[in-house]
């Protein structure tokens, strides 16, 4: 068996029942009885439990909901963090501590509020950040919790959200109808990382991460080829971005269903038809489902991400990846993939150039 294909996320390990949640949040975002209109925001409960797992271990790595990206080209850009032991609190970087939490006036909170017209922005479904702080050398003020300064807050991970395709039984059905909804993702999420990339002049990669319903793909995004497509776009004042009408309950092609999806509730060593060969029940275990299922569709671009073999198990920084279905083997090695990356984040490379 390759490597990593039984990588569990470790809010599973830490947690006994995070599983179990995950794995009911899943179905009922799926199911036709309570999402009946198959609507994207019942996928955010489990999504934001999957990233929040993923991290867990990680004290400085948070899963934010809806993160505001924004920047004005007029001011200074965020600054490249120093580790925590070589930051100083002496002379002019204490005034800086100490205003950090400082008593604030009307005319201070009405400045730092009020957006300028120049400012652009974007909001992502998810991101990862990572905060660096350090202790205050005395702490003055009587509220709790501020004798910590947060001096950093990076971006290593953006990740946007859509319906699931029409609901089906049929893996390969399923997997053509992903590619509308993880098309537009993609779209908009280049447009959050060239955001990003304004934000942060030193960050040189992000990993973005689109999703529909169980299907998810990353593409680890360099900043050289942001810069390709130019500055981000110029938006109206309090623009949203726009949603397209996907309509995708309305395929003729299905039956009527109930909406669950009866190979997630089964074990697929047990459930596997006693007619199948060993090799078939091989791939059910490590994909949750035989690969006849899956065959290169000609009028589609989209293929299923298969498992890495042994010696080649790495992220793919070529474009975007092959599309995972969460929960099989292919799925659970590029978790664990992308959080060894975000590992490194946090004890290597530190400087902010992941983010």
């Amino acid at each position: 068996m390759s490597e990593r294909t039984s990588f569990r996320l470790p809010g599973h390990d830490l947690n006994p029942f995070a599983e179990k949640k995950c794995l009911l949040s899943l179905l009922a975002a799926y199911s036709r009885q309570w999402n009946p209109r198959n609507l994207e925001a019942p996928w955010y409960e489990p999504w934001s439990q999957i990233f929040a797992d993923l991290v867990t271990r990680h004290p400085s790595l948070s899963v934010a909901p809806q993160p505001y990206l924004w920047y004005d080209p007029t001011s200074e850009p965020h600054t490249t963090p120093g580790p925590a032991h070589l930051l100083s609190t002496h002379d002019e970087q204490l005034d800086d501590v100490q205003d950090d939490v400082g008593n604030t006036t009307l005319d201070s909170v009405r400045s730092s509020s009020v957006p300028s017209h120049r400012n652009r922005s974007r909001i992502p479904d998810f991101a990862i950040t990572r905060k660096v702080s350090f202790l205050r050398p005395d702490n003055f003020s009587q509220v709790l919790h501020l004798d910590r300064r947060v001096t950093y807050l990076g971006l290593p991970l953006l990740a946007e959200l859509k319906v699931s395709g029409a609901r089906c039984h049929d893996i390969q059905t399923s997997l053509l109808n992903a590619i509308k909804p993880m098309t537009l993702a993609r779209d908009q999420l280049f447009k959050q990382a060239s955001h990003l990339f304004q934000m942060y002049p030193h960050q040189e990669s992000v990993i973005l991460v689109a999703i529909s319903g169980f299907w998810w793909s990353y593409f680890i995004y360099p900043r050289a080829l942001s810069e390709k497509f130019g500055p981000p776009p110029k938006d109206d004042d309090n623009e949203e971005e726009e949603e397209e009408d996907l309509d995708l309950e309305h395929d003729i092609r299905l039956p009527s269903q109930n909406g669950i999806h009866d190979a997630l509730t089964q074990d697929p060593l047990t459930a596997s038809n006693s007619s199948e060969t060993p090799i078939q029940v091989l791939q059910e275990h490590l994909y949750g489902f035989p690969l006849s299922a899956l065959q290169d569709n000609p009028e589609s671009p989209a293929h299923f991400h298969t498992v890495l073999p042994q010696g080649r198990v790495m992220l793919h920084e070529n474009g975007w990846s092959d599309y995972l279905l969460y929960g099989t083997a292919p799925s659970n090695q590029v978790l664990s993939l992308i959080l060894d990356r975000l590992h490194s984040v946090v004890h290597v490379h530190y400087d902010g150039r992941m983010g």
